[in-house]
Order: structure tokens, then C-alpha cells, then sequence
């Protein structure tokens, strides 16, 4: 999980994004670097200067969100929530009190595979990914110890832990929430067809659908292109962060349960209704594997995937046959 970086989609420049009409539309676009990675967003058929003005505002949304997540700066919240010793309670946001009680409620619903209490591990892990080398396995049996969303406390908008050096990582929502938050922000601004790109979390609105490139897990290539109409979307892969070592690649998409890198799929795209909603899923099903994820895809309403497993095998889910052109395998061997 972590601050997950994902590029299944092309973002920024790459972003492979094409109205359905022929007809020539309309468009207002900007890119910034935010949250670690290019945000891009496009307003259609609406005037330059009004455009710019909501665009703005979307963009400031995106800092302000990006600010009450961080775990580096001292000022911020969750920097304070990572510093508190067990049983010691800090009253917060109500806006991230929200979002931690999302977070467990996904915890919750995919048996751990989500949790945001990772934190020790990610910390873990990105040392280890400086030098390419894997941890000791008693320190990663060590911290995982400490990886249990259960032993989170929320009570009347405060926070506690029960256990020493716990933390909490939000990178597995911050961009899906970013998204809505801005798509929010533009829709306040009037604005009637958009999309919002935050490294690959996507969230479009409007009466035409957009159509996104989906990226080869292994390679350059497109392998099919998905509609997507009032939706979001989100992938997670394990060839943006990755070291190789005897025939095994670790990856930042961590399990929480092992503390080693997720090793079933290789590539999870989630589509929905919201952004956060995709995000949270796409490292949840990415940890469970194509069969449990696949089944909690299929037992929520609303909900679509597309999932490749470390064989290469493709498993879509129902709401998408007949709608989308994808090969039953890849070729996984494509480049190390």
C-alpha cells in the first residue's frame, strides 16, 4: 500500500484520453506536481477564462487534501497521530476522523488487506528499496506485529493507539479522495464535463464518455481501451517501485498479514462511482488475489475489475463482459 505511485493508465502526457465525438471539443487543461505524483485536469465546452477560474480552485483542493494527509510535515495531523505513545488520544479533523473510519470500514469488509496502520512496514520497505535489499525477515515479522487496524481507537473525533509505534499510511486513499474533492470543487464551479487525473485515479463527469488507455503490466503497450462515463477509476501494479532479487520482485504494494510484497496479481484496475472507493479497492483486491477480490467486486454493488494475475491470466467481472476487448492471457515475460 503505501504512497502508491500508479501508472497502469498513462498519466500526465501519456495519458491516453479521447473523447467519443468527432466532432472538435472544446478544451481547458492543466497539469501540476501534487501529492508525488502529475495531477492532470481537462474541463469540456466550457469558456477559457471560467475554466481556468474552477481549475484553480480544483488544484488548491488538491493541496489543501494533500496537506491533511501528510505523514512528513510536523504540522500536520497525521504527523502528530504517528508520534502518540499507546492510550494517549488526540482530537482531530473531523474530515480525517471520516476518512479513518472509512479506511477501517474497508479494513473490515476485505479482511485486513486494507489498513492503513501499514505505516511501520512502509517504513520498513522504502529503506530497504534505497539499498535493494530485502529486510531482515525478524524485522519485518517484528513490525508486522504492529500492522492491525483493530488496534485502532476512534472516539468522538479523537484517536488513539493501543499498541506502541503504530502509524497510519493514508497513500492508499489520498489520491482516490483528491479526485472527488476536486471533481466536487469543479462541479461548484459549474462545470458539467470533466476529468480529474491524480497519478492514475481517475474521476470523470459529463454527458460524453472518455476513453482510457489500459497499460500492458509489462511492456509499453495499450491493451484495450475502457469507456468510462460519470466514474472513477484506479490501478494498482507492481512495476512502478520494484527491485528484483533472485527471481523474485518486491514491490511497494505491501500485505499487510505477511509484510512482504503482494504476490498473486500483477495488475488490478478498479471502476466505480468514486475515487476513493477505487483506490482503497484496487490495493485491496491486488493483496486478496483474483478470487477473494473478485468476489467481493462481484458482492458490491457498483463495482467493476479488471484483474491480472502473476500468470498472466485476465479475470473481468461481470458488469464488464461484452463491453471491454481483453486477451484471456499476457505474456508476463515481457521485460524484467
Amino acid at each position: 500500500m503505501g504512497s502508491k505511485i500508479k501508472l497502469s493508465f498513462f498519466i500526465s502526457l501519456f495519458l491516453f484520453i479521447i473523447p467519443l465525438s468527432a466532432c472538435a471539443v472544446k478544451t481547458t487543461e492543466q497539469t501540476k506536481l501534487l501529492m508525488g505524483t502529475y495531477v492532470q485536469i481537462k474541463v469540456r465546452n466550457t469558456g477559457a477564462s471560467n475554466a481556468k477560474i474552477a481549475i484553480d480552485k480544483s488544484f488548491d483542493e488538491i493541496e489543501r487534501i494533500s496537506k491533511l494527509m501528510s505523514r512528513f510535515s510536523k504540522d500536520s495531523e497525521v504527523y502528530k497521530i504517528n508520534s502518540l505513545s499507546p492510550i494517549q488520544f488526540l482530537k482531530i479533523n473531523p474530515e480525517l476522523y471520516s476518512l479513518i473510519e472509512t479506511s477501517i470500514k474497508y479494513s473490515r469488509l476485505t479482511d485486513g488487506a486494507f489498513d492503513i496502520t501499514i505505516f511501520p512496514l512502509v517504513q520498513l520497505w522504502q529503506s530497504a528499496f534505497k539499498k535493494n535489499q530485502i529486510p531482515d525477515k525478524n524485522k519485518v515479522k517484528n513490525i508486522s506485529s504492529l500492522v492491525n487496524y483493530q488496534n485502532i481507537i476512534l472516539k468522538n473525533n479523537t484517536i488513539a493507539f493501543k499498541k506502541e509505534n503504530m502509524g497510519i499510511d493514508l497513500g492508499g486513499i489520498a489520491k482516490g479522495y483528491a479526485v472527488d474533492c476536486a471533481i466536487n470543487k469543479l462541479q461548484e464551479c459549474n462545470i458539467k464535463e470533466a476529468l480529474v487525473n491524480a497519478g492514475g485515479n481517475i474521476r470523470v463527469i459529463g454527458y460524453k464518455s472518455w476513453q482510457i488507455g489500459l497499460k500492458h503490466p509489462r511492456s509499453n503497450e495499450i491493451l484495450s481501451r475502457i469507456e468510462l462515463k460519470n466514474k472513477s477509476t484506479a490501478t494498482s501494479g507492481d512495476y512502478e517501485r520494484y527491485f528484483v532479487k533472485e527471481g523474485t520482485r518486491y514491490h511497494h504494494i505491501l500485505n499487510p498479514k505477511t509484510g512482504y510484497s503482494a504476490d498473486e496479481c500483477i495488475s488490478v484496475t478498479i471502476i466505480g462511482d468514486t475515487g476513493i472507493i477505487c483506490d482503497i479497492l484496487s490495493t485491496a483486491v491486488f493483496v486478496l488475489g483474483p478470487e477473494k477480490g473478485m468476489q467481493i467486486i462481484e458482492n458490491t454493488s457498483g463495482l467493476d475489475a479488471i484483474i491480472i494475475d502473476r500468470d498472466g491470466n485476465i479475470t473481468i467481472s461481470s458488469g464488464l463482459k461484452n463491453k471491454i476487448n481483453l486477451p484471456k492471457r499476457i505474456d508476463t515475460a515481457v521485460s524484467s
